[in-house]
Parts: structure tokens; C-alpha cells; sequence
């Protein structure tokens, strides 16, 4: 029976060069990546149940889910159905929204923390080999936030059931993140996000296992192709020699 591994999370999943998904995901027959820029946890939970509905997870499967900072908020526009991850509690876009304004800081972690554990539930009841990861800090940016009762309990229990670093705090403590980081030629603007030595390093101290020959000429690869002209030029690299490389070695991957 083929190996099939399924990914979740934000961009740092699913970006415009390879994340910790694409190095783990050349150790499998399948790769399916179901990552979504700017997505809450709340999207994240949904692309999940879409996947599992379309390929029918199986104990044979395995899964690995990098959530998003809780501050997140999606909702559904009425008027095209479309879904909407419209960013940070803090971000202005949220706060002028009418869904937003009541949106407080107590129910963002009330959320997430619900995903977080139906998606433990779920998996521990398909009996699913996983592995939960975190890609940002929960950092609320309010000093006189205090969470408390019900919600506090279950946030430390939810935040019980991740062994491993959040990502982008582990950058900024192992490089020097803010230099490193990619400024696009055609628009002068800063990426935040960490790039593809980031993600490589990131598996080989937390996921040894899962580097080998193929992923090491992966990797070397697209570091020749990396350019910063363009997120838009930079992604159509990425992902024409993805796709390239992940065909010569027999792996069927998709992203959705």
C-alpha cells in the first residue's frame, strides 16, 4: 500500500519556495499540501475535513498540521460565499470590519483552541499517524490581556499537546531572522516569512529522519533557482521545478 502524507497550515506550509511540507513530503508516494496563505485555524480545520472527504484518510496516512497563530479571523462574504481570512485581531482590516469589531482576544483563543482539539479528536479516532506544529506565537499585543477560567484551562491544555518550537520564534533565535529575510526588487517590500534554508534546517534538527539524499538535491536545486525579482516570478520557479522533481521520482503531489 503507497504512503500518503497530507499537510495543513498557513503559508508557512504552503508558500512561493519549498516549506518543511516539500522536504517531507519527498519521503512519500503521496503528497498532498493543502497549506493556505493567510489562513486561521478555523480554515485550516475546514481544509481538513474537505480533504479527508475527497481522499478518505486512512491509519495508513500521515499527517502533519502547522496552526496558525490564534489572533486569526475568517468569515464568509454573503454575497459570493466566498471564504475571507482577513487577518490579526490587530490589524486594522478586522478591527473597521463589522464582523471584527466584537471579535475580542478571549474568543480568538476559545476558537482555536476548539479546532485544535476536534482535529486531535479526529485522528486519534481514525487512529492517524500526526504531528502538530506551530508556525507563530499566540502574542495577543495587549500587556493587560489576561485569559482566565474556562478558556485559560483550556488553552494550556491545548498548548500541552505541541512538542516542538513554533516556528518563527525558533528563527529569530537561531539567525539572524530580520536580516535574512527576502526583499522583493519590484515592490521594495519585506517578506516576513522564513525562507527555504529556514524550513530545510527546521526538519533536519526536529526531523532528522526525514532528510536524505533526494531531499538534499531538492533543496540544493532550488536554491540555484531562487531569485528575489518577484514573489510572482520566484513562485513559478518553485513550482515548475516542484513539480519536475517530484514526477522523476515517482511521487504523485498536489496543492490545493
Amino acid at each position: 500500500m503507497s504512503k500518503r502524507f497530507f499537510s495543513f497550515g498557513c503559508s508557512f506550509t504552503a508558500l512561493w519556495w519549498p516549506t518543511w511540507s516539500d522536504y517531507i513530503g519527498l519521503n512519500f508516494d503521496e503528497y498532498h499540501n493543502f497549506g493556505c496563505g493567510g489562513a486561521d485555524n478555523k480554515n485550516i480545520l475546514y481544509r481538513f475535513l474537505i480533504a479527508d472527504k475527497k481522499y478518505k484518510f486512512t491509519s495508513d496516512d500521515y499527517i502533519m498540521i502547522m496552526f496558525t497563530t490564534f489572533n486569526r479571523f475568517s468569515y464568509v462574504d454573503t454575497n459570493n460565499f466566498y471564504i475571507h481570512n482577513i487577518g490579526d485581531l490587530v490589524d486594522h482590516n478586522l478591527k473597521v470590519h463589522p464582523i471584527g469589531k466584537n471579535y475580542n482576544f478571549a474568543t480568538a483563543i476559545y476558537d482555536s483552541c476548539i479546532m485544535i482539539q476536534s482535529l486531535k479528536t479526529i485522528l486519534d479516532a481514525k487512529n492517524i499517524k500526526y504531528k502538530f506544529l506551530q508556525s507563530m506565537e499566540h502574542d495577543f499585543y495587549n500587556d493587560n490581556f489576561k485569559v482566565e477560567g474556562d478558556v485559560e484551562t483550556l488553552l494550556k491544555d491545548t498548548l500541552n499537546l505541541f512538542e516542538y518550537p513554533v516556528m518563527e520564534t525558533w528563527c529569530y533565535l537561531n539567525y539572524d531572522f530580520n536580516k535574512e529575510k527576502v526583499i522583493w526588487q519590484d515592490t521594495k517590500q519585506e517578506d516576513g516569512h522564513p525562507l527555504l534554508h529556514h524550513h530545510y534546517d527546521f526538519v533536519k534538527e526536529f526531523f532528522p529522519h526525514f532528510i536524505n539524499e533526494k531531499v538534499e538535491q531538492y533543496y540544493k536545486e532550488q536554491q540555484e533557482f531562487f531569485t528575489m525579482e518577484s514573489s510572482h516570478i520566484q513562485c513559478k520557479r518553485y513550482i515548475q521545478h516542484t513539480d519536475e522533481f517530484f514526477k522523476n521520482n515517482n511521487i504523485i503531489s498536489t496543492r490545493h
